[in-house]
């Protein structure tokens, strides 16, 4: 039985959280028969562009929808509130030829989403077992982590680019899920638009505090403009620097190869 995989996307704002996401998709669809379903976790909902996915309706826009329902008295009684919750998502969930996507978005109006929050992580949590792997996008920052929204990820991926501020912000990302006592299977880092001889550098630096880097995205000017122009990176070139990276960094996570995810995550075959 294939090992079933949450993978999170993670790291300062402006790195190339949802770019490296969105390759990801790409490689995994185009090499991997493995069940995906894609999330974006962060609020500005910048991964259905870079996918060319149109978002009919977002979670944040249930949860909202329910608050207020709640508030109003307008659920039955014979109804719990997580069957509603769960009923609404299921219909917001965008089911393509290729993977499934859902879109988190945010909630709106006043008041406290805990009790909302709540069932959300434990419907997400469910949805998640029926892929093979699942891949987030995560908001920039560190509040999903406080907020244990990375419960029950197996491989985070932590991406920086050529600056201190992102390196920085890996080391308090590392640092917090221990603190918030996420146990991740593997951590891992991704360099994305460092000048060329950096690689060693950045790989010395993250090998003495204890991460591995598993690949490095170069600049890529057909990538640059795409982000430009809002053009879906899933039309990149499959010669285009940036998804040869991708596809690499994809084979090292074990996305395209069942033992090398086992030796990824330590296990035997």
């Amino acid at each position: 039985m294939r090992e079933r995989l949450v993978i999170s996307v993670s790291g300062k704002g402006g790195v190339g959280k949802t770019t490296t996401t969105a390759l990801l998709t790409r490689i995994v669809t185009e090499q991997s028969k493995r069940s995906l379903l894609v999330v974006d976790a962060d609020p500005v909902l910048n991964l259905p562009r870079a996918l060319g996915v149109e978002v009919p309706d977002t979670v944040g826009s249930i949860a909202t929808r329910l608050r207020k329902s709640i508030d109003d008295g307008a659920i039955s009684g014979a109804v719990t509130k997580q069957d509603v919750l769960e009923g609404e998502i299921f219909e917001a969930l965008i089911e393509g030829d290729q993977y499934d996507f859902l879109a988190m978005g945010r909630t709106e109006g006043e008041g406290c989403y805990c009790f909302v929050n709540r069932l959300l992580t434990q419907i997400l949590d469910r949805l998640s077992q029926n892929y093979e792997i699942t891949l987030l996008d995560m908001s920039a920052g560190l509040e999903h982590l406080s907020r244990r929204t990375n419960r029950n990820v197996d491989i985070l991926i932590i991406v920086v680019d050529a600056s201190r501020a992102a390196y920085e912000a890996a080391l308090r990302i590392r640092d917090l899920a221990k603190e918030v006592h996420i146990e991740f299977k593997k951590i891992v880092v991704i360099g994305n638009r460092f000048p060329e001889g950096m690689e060693e550098d950045l790989h010395s630096k993250l090998e003495q505090e204890g991460l591995q880097l598993i690949g490095m995205i170069p600049n890529d000017d057909d990538l640059a403009k795409a982000n430009y122009q809002g053009a879906p990176l899933t039309e990149l070139s499959s010669d285009s620097p940036a998804v040869l990276a991708i596809e690499s960094i994809a084979e090292k996570l074990g996305l395209l190869s069942d033992a090398t995810l086992l030796k990824l995550l330590g296990k035997s075959s």
